[in-house]
């Protein structure tokens, strides 16, 4: 009786290891073909110096923009809508854009099913950033991938190293001056497309940082992602858009 024990419990925790070992293999497999699929698109990313784009930062230009083709990346995907970039950051990613919020939350740009999903913009935006509220998406992955980098905005001091982050579309080039990183509920009023300023408001006076531009009313754009705060929580960055060359 006690030797049937004990092969019982050795299987038990056999089987207890083959699936840790799947689910952690799994894990693995899904950062590597998400990391490569999105290395492949950065194949088609020009990076150029503060100095090639008019001046350094200190002189009131962008230390550093990136050119991007669309016209090859579309040929990956054309639900490809643009391109956003944080220098020194991860977020180095091509936005694209479903015909629902569901899609993209577990698929890549080659349309090929991974649990990292990809960076995209809500399905009731325009894709030329002319709505009031522009929404984009992504998971906050352990690896530092996707929108991972957006929990450093819960500190000043990496606020005060990154305060815009870059937009690329086909169209127009921006730069995201960011406004606040605020925890809200997964169903908060920011998730509107027609923001009023006392909700833009909220978010700025329960922000983790203390920007260093005001809001100047108008169009704005909100970067999500999940957060550990508490259930259904998340982390949004606000930013008003300066058009660039």
């Amino acid at each position: 009786m006690k030797k049937s024990v004990f092969y019982i419990l050795i299987a038990v925790l056999a089987a207890v290891f083959l699936f840790a070992a799947y689910q952690l293999g799994s894990y693995f497999w899904a950062k590597f073909q998400s990391d490569r699929l999105n290395n492949e698109a950065s194949k088609y990313v020009d990076y150029q110096s503060g100095d090639e784009t008019g001046g350094s930062a200190a002189q009131g230009g962008d230390p550093e923009q990136i050119q991007v083709d669309f016209e090859a990346l579309r040929a990956i995907n054309d639900d490809i809508v643009g391109w956003i970039y944080c220098p020194d950051t991860l977020i180095n990613y091509p936005i694209v854009k479903g015909t629902d919020n569901e899609y993209y939350l577990t698929h890549l740009i080659d349309n090929s099913w991974n649990q990292n999903g990809s960076i995209f913009m809500d399905y009731r935006n325009a894709t030329d950033f002319t709505d009031g509220n522009t929404l984009i998406y992504g998971h906050n992955m352990k690896t530092g991938a996707m929108f991972r980098a957006l929990m450093d905005y819960k500190s000043q001091s990496f606020y005060d190293e990154h305060p815009y982050i870059y937009i690329y579309t086909p169209e127009q080039n921006y730069r995201m001056d960011l406004l606040a990183g605020s925890i809200v509920d997964h169903d908060a009023d920011i998730y509107t497309l027609t923001p009023t300023e006392d909700i833009i408001s909220n978010c700025m006076n329960n922000s983790t940082f203390s920007p260093k531009t005001s809001y100047a009313g108008g169009d704005i754009v909100t970067l999500s992602t999940c957060t550990s705060a508490y259930d259904n929580a998340r982390y949004v960055i606000l930013g008003q858009l300066t058009a660039i060359e």
